[in-house]
């Protein structure tokens, strides 16, 4: 009889609970219910269909794109038989070899582990294995080098406990546990800067629902000081009018691309229409929702990528209010609007939002 196969997502530490919660509500609506395994702080929930055959196929029952706390996702197995130390490749190969039995050849192999810092030791062992356990799946015959196919999967919660299983291309992260490894230059102000480069890739990069981001676009940023966000768009060839009463990085001022506008980002009001309205402003998530709302409402921007800093409680509850906050004042602007939010990995006690205006 086949392994029955569970729902493992990666997450931020800490925010374990909002992602099982997020992923219940999901399956319930196509009528898997779940067991749940969640540990606080590791980094990671598990999700047990209660019908075993529900676990087919489960990651076609939802999309990724949706979703908000869940980095990456994964169908897997029990993770029998366990590992050891003198050799966990053989277990590795014959799982997957079981595995590609039930949905086909693997288009590529990602090794990985939780996101919290007992499992970092496991990259280096993740690294080692990953060359040796691809070739023998290529020896074995279950590898095709084909764009869109499944990909084999193996994540690792100790150095002799590893899940094996499968995801979909189409349907998860671009990177291996949702992991986007970005580096900062040194000329960049602030690190985050790198918060705004990671939501480029979820959600200005070609394809989809997305807006791409071109040279000679302009942009607005609210709560521009240091000049983070500013700079990432700088060196995209972007216009940006920066908004803060504090004060911007010098190189960054200096750009002939800048203008430096020392106003309360939520009293400035422009005076051309920017292509990317950008807010990373410090304050309750309601109000710089309904400030991103009131901006899109009035025809003032054409996209927007900001950032809500959350409560230490019911923090998804605060998402989904301030997600409906805004769509009851877009829908009754009468434009049309596409509206994501995701946890980034560059976030920490927030999310970032992304709402494009139009079709």
């Amino acid at each position: 009889m086949d392994t029955p196969l569970q729902l493992f997502a990666f997450c931020r530490g800490g925010f374990e609970q909002e992602c099982q919660n997020e992923l219940e509500t999901v399956l319930e609506k196509t009528g898997i219910v779940v067991n749940p395994r969640t540990t606080p702080g590791l980094g990671y929930c598990l999700l047990t269909p209660k019908e075993r055959h529900d676990g087919d196929g489960i990651l076609q029952k939802f999309s990724f794109q949706n979703l908000i706390f869940a980095r990456h996702v994964v169908a897997v197995d029990e993770g029998l038989p366990p590992l050891t130390t003198k050799d966990r490749l053989s277990p590795l190969r014959h799982r997957l070899q079981g595995l590609s039995q039930r949905v086909g050849p693997f288009s590529q192999l990602w090794l990985g582990w939780p996101d919290h810092e007992a499992s970092r030791v496991l990259a280096p062992l993740c690294r080692t294995l990953t060359g040796r356990l691809e070739a023998m799946l290529r020896e074995d015959g279950v590898w095709e080098s084909k764009a869109g196919g499944p990909r084999g999967e193996v994540v690792f919660l100790t150095g002799t406990s590893a899940l094996t299983g499968y995801s979909l291309p189409f349907n998860s992260a671009h990177w291996p546990m949702g992991l986007p490894r970005l580096r900062i230059p040194s000329n960049a102000p602030s690190r985050s800067a790198l918060k705004l480069e990671e939501a480029l890739l979820w959600f200005a990069s070609q394809g989809g629902t997305n807006r791409p981001v071109l040279p000679r676009q302009t942009a607005v940023d609210l709560g521009a000081a240091p000049g983070g966000w500013t700079w990432a768009m700088v060196q995209r060839g972007i216009a940006v009018t920066a908004v803060d009463r504090g004060r911007m990085a010098e190189h960054v001022a200096a750009s002939p691309l800048v203008r430096h506008v020392r106003e309360d980002g939520f009293r400035f009001r422009p005076d051309f229409k920017p292509d990317w309205l950008l807010c990373d402003i410090i304050d309750k998530p309601r109000k710089v929702a309904d400030l991103v709302a009131q901006w899109a409402d009035n025809g003032w921007c054409r996209n927007a990528i900001f950032n809500l800093k959350l409560p230490m409680k019911k923090r998804r509850e605060e998402v989904a209010l301030c997600r409906d906050r805004m769509t009851e004042t877009l829908v009754g602007s009468g434009r049309p609007f596409h509206l994501r939010f995701r946890q980034l990995y560059h976030d920490r006690e927030e999310v970032t939002g992304f709402l494009k205006l139009g079709k």
